[in-house]
């Protein structure tokens, strides 16, 4: 019973972790179609993954952490265009990601946080001096309360 018990906890661990990873996107069209589907606003992420030092520490601290991905599961859908250095991406993922950051990061900026409606206009750039989850998801549920009368 105790072995069966245990099983059961990995299997909920497993089923719980790949769920909470559903909403987040590394391919622009995905996203913007689960965005659509799902009648969520999207968090777009420039991130430069293996350079950033910025980049690097929010995703350790905030971006990959159970409470920012559960937040994230029942509210948005996430799109990191990441920009790295040491690894090559597909031709044309890195297509999508410079048309995305000549509309919406054309000075840059790594990492950038922005919240895009189901229309993708921003709704709100955030700051990106967080270090926990709680501060990211606190912000985040203040701009979704304001953005709910916009949308």
């Amino acid at each position: 019973v105790s072995n069966m018990y245990r099983y059961g906890i990995v299997l909920l661990f497993l089923l719980t972790t790949s769920s909470l990873r559903a909403q987040v996107f590394t391919h622009p069209d995905e996203a913007f179609a689960a965005m659509q589907a799902q009648d969520r606003p999207l968090l777009l992420i420039f991130q430069g993954s293996d350079w950033c030092i910025p980049c690097i520490n929010l995703e350790h601290k905030v971006l990959s952490q159970p409470d920012f991905l559960s937040f994230v599961n029942n509210n948005l859908v996430v799109l990191k265009a990441d920009f790295p250095q040491q690894k090559q991406l597909q031709a044309s993922l890195v297509k999508q990601y410079e048309a995305l950051a000549e509309q919406y990061d054309p000075e840059g900026s790594f990492p950038k946080i922005l919240l895009l409606d189901r229309h993708k206009k921003v709704l709100h750039v955030f700051p990106v001096h967080y270090t926990t989850p709680s501060q990211l998801v606190s912000d985040l549920e203040k701009e979704l309360k304001k953005g709910h009368a916009e949308m």
